[in-house]
């Protein structure tokens, strides 16, 4: 039974020496509700942030991604006592309520892959669930059963599976048996698959062309680490089958700041789902581009607090571009209560009510942004324009040619043109 449709609907080859770039259709049953890529999904994370905004912004995000990532405590529970698994199926039931207006929710519990490591030899002394589930296939087989009935019990009718780092032989059996079982029972299984995962062409060709999956979820990692992965993505540009990547970083530090997922559909894919930042405050490790070492907090705590700017494609700090919150005012202007907090953001540094509200209104006025962005892109694709918003964006123009730089294909020393 198949849950959703996908249909390449608008194909752009304008923009030369880069991927083509696409827009899908895609249709969730039975609501037979349309839904048009690239686009931006909202996460369960954007929801509870919504909350803490005292005024009305909606999320009206067709697609919502609830990622519940299991560290070793909530994994040894979830698979050696009882009272976890209500209260798992409780917190993914919550976030389901919370995205109801979504046409498509997906749900995945995915095992973390930190080991404890002692700090004085260096030496592991307990595995990380990814690794523990590697090792014991009796413990694996009771985890995917779990994982499975719990999203039953729920009632979704899309059951996600977790990427699990396994050999391809193991993997490849696990799969296709899960696909055969759900199949009998009319649920469909989205499965996925780590960018960085070694045997990710033969996962991603076992599933869409052996499998004929419709959708298939992506673990992001940096293309400038894994070009070969987006390779093979770029291969499906005219298959009816959608790609969905989430834990995407927030922006990129390594390309001025650049709101990573606005770039990424020139690498071939669909729909991105942000990643949850780590938890904030003493000790914590800042929100930031996948740090060498934890970042020195800054005196300013304003320097926290990023927007989206949809004209340049940055996530910049609001201490260094207030004309970012000025555009925002100007939007929002109707909004007594957003008006208010923008125009008195400096407050926020030392009021910690003032300061949480403005925060997590940054999260929620990004994604809206964000989402409006990627359909004003979707009418580039359509009229084969990509190349003019390309010419439009001057950041991402520096990104693309940079990064097109550890392309497979791209000659060493050769300049690219991207127009």
């Amino acid at each position: 039974m198949t849950l959703v449709d996908v249909n390449v609907k608008s194909i752009d080859y304008s923009a030369r020496y880069l991927y083509p770039n696409r827009m899908i259709e895609i249709k969730t049953k039975p609501s037979r509700q349309s839904v048009l890529t690239p686009t931006r999904a909202a996460t369960l994370y954007e929801y509870k942030e919504k909350a803490k905004v005292p005024t009305d912004i909606p999320i009206e995000n067709q697609i919502s991604v609830n990622i519940e990532k299991l560290s070793y405590t909530r994994f040894q529970k979830l698979l050696t006592t009882n009272h976890y698994f209500g209260k798992m199926m409780r917190r993914i039931d919550l976030g389901n309520r919370l995205a109801q207006y979504s046409d498509l929710r997906v749900t995945l519990l995915q095992p973390t892959v930190t080991p404890k490591i002692d700090r004085g030899t260096k030496t592991i002394i307990r595995d990380s669930p990814m690794g523990i589930l590697q090792k014991d296939s009796a413990l694996r087989e009771r985890f995917i059963r779990f994982v499975i009935r719990l999203q039953q019990e729920i009632g979704l009718d899309i059951i996600t599976i977790p990427f699990l780092d396994l050999p391809f032989h193991v993997f490849q059996d696990i799969v296709t048996e899960i696909d055969k079982n759900l199949e009998r029972i009319d649920r469909q299984a989205l499965f996925f698959v780590d960018i960085g995962y070694e045997k990710f062409e033969s996962a991603i060709e076992l599933i869409a062309d052996d499998l004929e999956a419709p959708m298939i979820g992506l673990i992001f990692k940096r293309y400038r680490r894994f070009p070969l992965s987006y390779e093979v993505l770029s291969r499906y540009i005219d298959k009816d089958i959608a790609f969905c990547m989430v834990q995407v970083n927030r922006y990129d530090s390594s390309y001025d700041d650049i709101s990573t997922m606005h770039y990424l559909p020139f690498f071939g894919n669909d729909i991105y789902a942000v990643k949850t930042p780590a938890p904030f405050g003493p000790g914590k490790k800042v929100e930031e581009e996948e740090p060498s070492r934890p970042p020195k907090p800054p005196k300013d705590r304003l320097q926290y607090i990023r927007l989206f700017d949809r004209e340049s494609l940055r996530v910049s700090p609001i201490l260094y571009e207030p004309s970012i919150s000025e555009k925002l005012a100007d939007e929002y202007e109707n909004d007594v209560i957003v008006a208010d907090i923008l125009e008195n953001y400096r407050e926020a540094r030392y009021d910690e009510e003032k300061y949480k509200v403005l925060r997590a209104f940054s999260k929620v006025s990004e994604l809206n942004s964000s989402l409006s962005e990627f359909e004003r892109f979707q009418d580039y694709i359509e009229e084969s324009s990509a190349r003019d918003y390309i010419q439009e964006k001057e950041t991402l123009q520096r990104t693309l040619r940079e990064a097109r730089r550890h392309s497979p294909e791209h000659p060493r020393g050769e300049q690219i043109k991207l127009a």
